[in-house]
Order: C-alpha cells, then structure tokens, then sequence
C-alpha cells in the first residue's frame, strides 16, 4: 500500500467518525475531507514523480531530504486522521476543535513540502 492509499483509508475513517456524530459544529466532517482531501492530492502529486523512488544504495541521492520532509509531513497528517477516526466521539467540542485546526495546518505544511518536492523534482 502506498502512502497516499494509507491516508486516503485514514480519511475515510475520520469522515465517517466525524460524520457518524451528528454534531453541526464548525462543519468538522466538511473540514476533515477538504484538508484529508488536499493532503491526499499533495502527496500524490510527489508519488506521481520519478524522483519518489528511491535510489540505489551507494547512488547519490539529491532529493532524499526533500522526500524525508514530504513523507514526515505525511505521517503527521496520517496520525492526526487515524486519531480522528478513532477518538473524535470521546472528544468534548473544545478538543474536537482543536484538532481540526492542528489538521488543517499539518495539511498546509504537506502542502508546502509537496510544492518544493515537485519544484526541486522537475
């Protein structure tokens, strides 16, 4: 399973969590999807590239770090889903809140990762 399989099976889970609750606040399911949505894209734009695949050993690899920083944005976004997807009916609205703004800046910040990724990679 690729990376962005994983995420997208994660925002799934989190959209039904959220979706499953009933609460009208702060439109959370409609925020899961957009930023789950964005994060996916972001990612696959990195994994569409050739330079995504990793080099042989002992082969200078000039865009190592930049994949180290697209898939460690990546893992954050992933946990923070998984989280969602598992926890959000125990989290009181303050929390619930809170966690889908920390998920909208990972997004932002996988984003941005993607962006250099892909620019760095053509």
């Amino acid at each position: 399973m690729s990376d962005s399989e994983a995420m997208g099976w994660a925002l799934q889970a989190a959209t039904t969590a959220v979706g499953q609750d009933g609460s009208p606040e702060q439109d959370g399911g409609g925020r899961v999807e957009r930023a789950g949505s964005a994060a996916v894209e972001a990612l696959l734009s990195c994994e569409a590239r050739p330079a995504w695949r990793l080099q042989m050993p002992g082969v200078p690899d000039p865009m190592r770090n930049a994949r180290h920083e697209v898939r460690a944005a990546a893992q954050a976004v992933l946990g923070q889903l998984e989280l969602i997807g598992l926890a959000w009916a125990s989290w009181d609205p303050a929390t619930r809140t809170e966690m889908l703004e920390q998920l909208e800046e990972s997004c932002r910040q996988l984003d941005e990762q993607a962006q250099r990724f892909t620019g760095d990679a053509a």
